[in-house]
């Protein structure tokens, strides 16, 4: 029981179909999570009430103007625009937030934050639920 709730938790939801996915920007329009770019894209799964969310978004920011320079970021929530609205301006986080339709279990994530790293075709090269090492020598292969 106990390593059947250890691989819920830490698993990567499977088959996320980031191209097609839909969410809620700020304005309550719906949006494409991802869109056809010449950069990556980190999507983040996060709630404004998670602890390790709340180290990991700061975190994210800070890499954002120097090791991820150039490279896309999406907040995800399954919390509600209103409240996606506050926390993203109370923390004065300069990436797109969108609130999601569903809840996380309805996309597979049962532990956040997770995290996907997808190439500029969409594609995820790189997954990980919770604290990310942005400086991995893993992780900068995936980024170059």
């Amino acid at each position: 029981m106990v390593i059947g709730y250890i691989y819920q938790k830490y698993r990567i939801a499977p088959g996320i179909e980031f191209a097609q996915l839909e969410a809620y920007n700020a304005r309550g329009e719906r949006v494409k999570v991802w869109q056809k770019s010449s950069r990556g894209t980190v999507v983040v799964f996060f709630a404004s009430w998670c602890h390790d969310c709340e180290r990991e978004l700061p975190k994210l920011q800070r890499v954002l103007q120097g090791q991820l320079k150039g490279v896309d970021v999406v907040a995800l929530t399954d919390e509600g625009i209103t409240t996606m609205v506050q926390y993203r301006d109370a923390m004065k986080f300069n990436f797109r937030f969108y609130s999601l339709p569903k809840d996380f279990g309805h996309y597979g994530i049962h532990a956040i934050p997770t995290i996907y790293l997808l190439n500029a075709q969409g594609e995820t090269v790189f997954t990980k639920v919770g604290d990310v090492d942005w400086n991995s020598p893993e992780l900068s292969r995936q980024l170059e």
